[in-house]
This record gives C-alpha cells, sequence and structure tokens, in this order.
C-alpha cells in the first residue's frame, strides 16, 4: 500500500474542503445570530475549521509529495474511504464548536449523514439552529451526493487526481458512466454540468412558487443530491403547497435516474434513454407504488382520492429515491404498504444517481440469476447467460452483484441486532440499520418519518455512521481495508 499517496490525496481534499466552507461562513456573517452561551458563533467556527483543514491538508500534501496518477485499485479503495471520514470528521466540528450538538458523537453522526446524503438526524429543534450552519447542512449533502472525489476530478485534473480507481470507488454505478468520455476529468464535469443545471433549474422553480431563496436553495440542494435534510422540523410538510411538493417529487425522481442518461436525453439521444431496461423498471416500480399506495390510504382513512394520491406520490417517490423527505407520517400507514416502502429502501434509484441503496439494476441481475438457476433444475446442461436488454453480463460482475448483495444482508443483519442489544425495539433497530446502511434517513418506529435519532444510544450512533460511509462507497471498497493483505506490498 502506498501510504504516502493516500496521504498526500487527503490533503489536497481536505484543503478543497476548506475553500467550500467560505460559503456556509459567509451565509453566517450574512444573518449574524449570536452565539450560545459558551460557545463560537457560527462565522467564527466555520473559520477555526476552516484553517485547521487548511493547515493540516496542506502539512499532508507538501510532507507527503505523490505522484497519484498511478495509483493502483487498492490505494484508489483507501484514499477514498480516509477522505470521507476525515472530510466527515472536519464537517463535524462547526456544529460542535457553535453548540447545536455539545456531545461530539452526535455532531459527526450529522455530518456523516449529510456527506453520506443519509438524511438522519439529531437536531431536535432545527429551526433554532444557525441559519449557516442550516445551510452547511444541505450544502454537504450537495457536495456527498456527486461526491468530493468527483469534484476534485472536475477541477483539479491538472494535479494528478484524474484517475479511475478514484473514480470506481466513490461512483455508484461507475462502470455506468465511465464510457461518456475517454478522459475521466471530462467525464467528471459533465456529470457536475448536469447535476449543476438540475440544482439551479429547482432553486428557480421553487422561487417561481414563492418560496424564499435560502429555503430554495436549501431544499434545491437536498433534493437533487437525494439527501433529504430540511431547514425545518416539518421538512417539506411545513410548506403546505401542492406546487411546491410536485417540483420537490420532479427532482427527487431525476436525482434517482442514471446521470448519463439524463445527459444523453439533453442532447437528443431519446433510443438511448427509452431502451434502458433499469429506467423503465425504475418508472414502472414507482409508478406502480404510487397506485397502490394511494388506493391503500385512501381505504385507510377515507381521504379523497385526490389527498392520498398526493401524499402517496410523494411519499413512494421519496423513500425509492432515499432522499427522505416527508409530508405525511407513513409509519401510520397500513402495514403492507409500510413494508412496501420498506422494500423501495432496499431497492432504491439506479446506478449513476445520487439515490443510495441496492440500486434497481442489481435487483433485475439478482431476480435473473434466480431465474437461471430454476431453469438449470429443468435443464441441467442449458448453458444461460444473464442479459440486461442485448448486453450479456460478465460472470465476475454477476458474482459480485451476488456478493455485494449478501454484504449489505450480513451487515444489515449484524446492525439491526447491535441496536436491538442497546434496547432499541425490534423495529426501530431493523429500519434504523437499513436506513443508514441504504442512505435513506428516516425509519419507522423511533426513527420515524422524521429520520430523529437523537434517543439512540451512543454506541448505536457510532456504529450508524459507519454504516452511513460503508453504504455510501458500497462497502467493499471499505471492507478491503481491513484485510492485512491491503496493505502488504
Amino acid at each position: 500500500m502506498n501510504i504516502k499517496s493516500i496521504l498526500n490525496g487527503v490533503g489536497l481534499l481536505l484543503m478543497l474542503l476548506s475553500g467550500v466552507m467560505l460559503i456556509p461562513a459567509a451565509v453566517s456573517l450574512y444573518f449574524s445570530q449570536p452565539a450560545l452561551e459558551g460557545y463560537m458563533g457560527a462565522a467564527h467556527a466555520f473559520g477555526a475549521t476552516l484553517l485547521v483543514c487548511v493547515a493540516t491538508g496542506l502539512a499532508l500534501f507538501k510532507a507527503f509529495p505523490s505522484d497519484v496518477s498511478k495509483l493502483r485499485d487498492r490505494e484508489g479503495f483507501a484514499m477514498v474511504a480516509f477522505s470521507w471520514f476525515f472530510i466527515s470528521l472536519a464537517g463535524a466540528f462547526p456544529y460542535y464548536l457553535t453548540g447545536s450538538t455539545p456531545l461530539f458523537v452526535d455532531a459527526f453522526f450529522e455530518s456523516m449523514s449529510g456527506f453520506t446524503t443519509t438524511g438522519s438526524s439529531i437536531l431536535r429543534n432545527i429551526e433554532a439552529v444557525p441559519k449557516g450552519l442550516l445551510f452547511w447542512r444541505n450544502l454537504s449533502q450537495w457536495l456527498g451526493g456527486m461526491g468530493i472525489i468527483m469534484l476534485s476530478l472536475a477541477i483539479l485534473p491538472a494535479l494528478g487526481l484524474g484517475s479511475s480507481h478514484l473514480f470506481k470507488a466513490e461512483i455508484p454505478g461507475g462502470a455506468t458512466v465511465e464510457r461518456m468520455q475517454p478522459r475521466l476529468a471530462e467525464t467528471a464535469k459533465i456529470l457536475w454540468r448536469v447535476y449543476l443545471v438540475l440544482t439551479l433549474a429547482e432553486i428557480l422553480l421553487l422561487r417561481l412558487g414563492g418560496v424564499g431563496y435560502f429555503d430554495s436553495i436549501c431544499h434545491a440542494f437536498s433534493t437533487v443530491a437525494t439527501g433529504g435534510f430540511s431547514p425545518y422540523q416539518q421538512s417539506v410538510a411545513g410548506f403546505n403547497s401542492g406546487y411546491v411538493e410536485s417540483v420537490v417529487v420532479l427532482f427527487m425522481f431525476l436525482g434517482g435516474m442514471n446521470f448519463a442518461l439524463l445527459y444523453q436525453g439533453v442532447h437528443g439521444n431519446f433510443g438511448a434513454v427509452f431502451k434502458n431496461t433499469e429506467l423503465r423498471i425504475y418508472v414502472y416500480m414507482i409508478a406502480a407504488g404510487v397506485l397502490v399506495a394511494a388506493w391503500g390510504l385512501s381505504r385507510h382513512t377515507g381521504d379523497p382520492m385526490g389527498t392520498s394520491f398526493r401524499n402517496a406520490a410523494f411519499t413512494v417517490v421519496s423513500i425509492s429515491t432515499t432522499t427522505g423527505f416527508a409530508t405525511d407520517d407513513f409509519d401510520l400507514w397500513p402495514n403492507y404498504l409500510r413494508l412496501m416502502l420498506l422494500g423501495f429502501m432496499v431497492v432504491g434509484g439506479c446506478s449513476g444517481s445520487t439515490s443510495g441503496s441496492l440500486k434497481v439494476i442489481r435487483l433485475v441481475i439478482l431476480i435473473k440469476v434466480i431465474l437461471r438457476e430454476i431453469r438449470k433444475l429443468i435443464h441441467p446442461r442449458a448453458v444461460i447467460h444473464i442479459k440486461i436488454g442485448e448486453r450479456t453480463v460478465e460472470p465476475d460482475q454477476v458474482m459480485s452483484v451476488t456478493g455485494l448483495i449478501a454484504l449489505f444482508m450480513g451487515f444489515f443483519a449484524f446492525g439491526a441486532g447491535l441496536l436491538s442489544c442497546l434496547d432499541m425495539d425490534l423495529t426501530s433497530a431493523i429500519t434504523a440499520s437499513i436506513a443508514a446502511l441504504f442512505n435513506i434517513g428516516p425509519g419507522m418506529g423511533t426513527v420515524g418519518a422524521t429520520g430523529n435519532y437523537a434517543d439512540v444510544p451512543e454506541l448505536g450512533k457510532w456504529w450508524l455512521s459507519f454504516c452511513m460511509l460503508i453504504g455510501r462507497l458500497e462497502i467493499y471498497g471499505v471492507v478491503l481495508l481491513l484485510f492485512p493483505m491491503a496493505w502488504k506490498k
């Protein structure tokens, strides 16, 4: 393992983060809210954190000069994992220094939840938090949605970070978008351009609906990143606006799509978009889920179908894309609808999107593997290939998918067991484990639709923070570092 290259890259990314922190520092100065007694004001907290990030990052970058363009896969995975950890660690200090989270574990949990776009929170009174810090919560989700490594690939290619190993380690479904351009720096620029255009479009549409600049920007950051943080305790329900909910539903849906397909669609290549198997199944699943939920809610509550459809559409899209915004308490829904939402939590959106969870394409491959095994029981000598559309999935890819799903299920089961041992009720333990590992945010029970984890025991918060990280980086890259052979030359 080339430790110098890893520390060099981490130092560079810490310096990049310090530059980003100038934005919430400026927002804090603009709103100029008084500090809590015994704690720093938000602007000072960001300033202090920024200086530490610059000093630490510059020291690592200068002390460990290295040619990171020669990274191997394992160094790439290590650099991404350590970078995400230290960036989340640095992002925790403004929460802690302002007194918004008196316990550091809470600050780290909030920061990790932001960068991994999970959307779980320990804040009990969000409106009481300084606006600069609320802006930072949503900005961290926006950075994490596309990935801070991807940002470095887009704006710092001259510094040698244009490595396919970093690309593969960070972006979900990276192989899907890697062929867009021969140079990864160009691919990163394209993806960030799409991401930025979607964000600006949502800000504009929310402003047209009468939403203020601050709220429009914050909600657009979290919507396109499919993160789910809101500056309000009631989340999007606080607006009580069908127009606002419709805009958010549209951009949650787009955030759950493959960004490479979005790019092709904008450039008129509709054939590739409409023929994409994963996208079609993604649309069918959401449409079916909304119809079933609307019918079930109408029967359960007696509300008009229009009201039930509005609540069903928002909730199903929010959960399916792993965004986690809420307009209705789905923990009060009938059990069969709650089970359906649990299934959507596990599946998630498309590969190459900002959503978490397993991704639709992996579910499709798993189902095809099961069907192949059934057919082979009938025709033992048959050679049956797994195909997605017209493309044959290589055996190595099939094994990778089935192995990843097994790892997800294993970590989920262990996490649910651990949380149960910490005296959480079974529903809360199971759904909290799923929500953290699959980067969803809200669960059920005590961690219900608002996604508040303040009452989770301290050990549980540390474990869930770890689950958020491995879920965002899709387990393999982090688990690899736990094996001694990964560190040998």
